[in-house]
C-alpha cells in the first residue's frame, strides 16, 4: 500500500516527507537502517501561498516526479518476529548516534542492561575475553 513508500507529501508550496523507514516496528515490520533524510527545499516551509510565486508545479518539479514514481519508492521488509536481538544492525547504529536515555534513573538501568548483555556475549563467545574484560566481569 502508499502507507509503506517514502515519498514526499506536497501540499501547495510546502514539501515534507514520509519516511516510513524510520518507524518500520510501528507497522509490525522489521526495522532496517534508514536512509539519509532527503533534501526538501526548507525554503518552501513556512510559506503560506500568499506571496512570491504560485508557479508550484514548476518549483517543486523533482518532488512532483517522485510522487508520481511512489510505487518504485516502497520499503519492503519482513514482518517482524519476536524481539529484535541486541547486536541487530539497527540497534548497533542506534547506539552509536542516539542519545538513548532521558533521565539519570533512565541512564542507570541502561548502563546495567549493557552490562548485563555485554556479560551474556563474554560468555557465549560473541566477544573474546581479554584484560580489560576481565576486569569488567570481576
Amino acid at each position: 500500500g502508499q502507507w509503506c513508500t517514502r515519498v514526499p507529501l506536497i501540499c501547495f508550496g510546502i514539501v515534507e516527507w514520509h519516511l516510513l523507514d524510520r518507524c518500520l516496528r510501528q507497522f509490525g515490520r522489521e526495522q532496517c537502517i534508514p536512509l539519509e533524510v532527503p533534501d526538501s527545499q526548507r525554503a518552501f516551509h513556512g510559506r503560506d501561498g500568499r506571496q512570491g510565486t504560485r508557479d508550484w508545479p514548476t518549483k517543486l518539479a523533482k518532488f512532483i516526479t517522485i510522487w508520481e514514481n511512489r510505487q518504485s519508492q516502497d520499503i519492503v521488509t519482513p514482518t517482524l518476529v519476536g524481539r529484535m536481538g541486541y547486536h541487530d544492525p539497527y540497534l548497533d547504529r542506534y547506539r552509536q548516534t542516539s542519545v538513548r536515555y532521558m533521565t539519570p534513573q533512565g541512564a542507570a538501568d541502561g548502563a546495567f542492561a549493557d552490562g548485563i548483555e555485554r556479560i551474556k556475549d563474554m560468555t557465549t563467545g560473541i566477544i573474546e575475553l581479554g584484560n580489560e574484560d576481565v576486569s569488567f566481569i570481576r
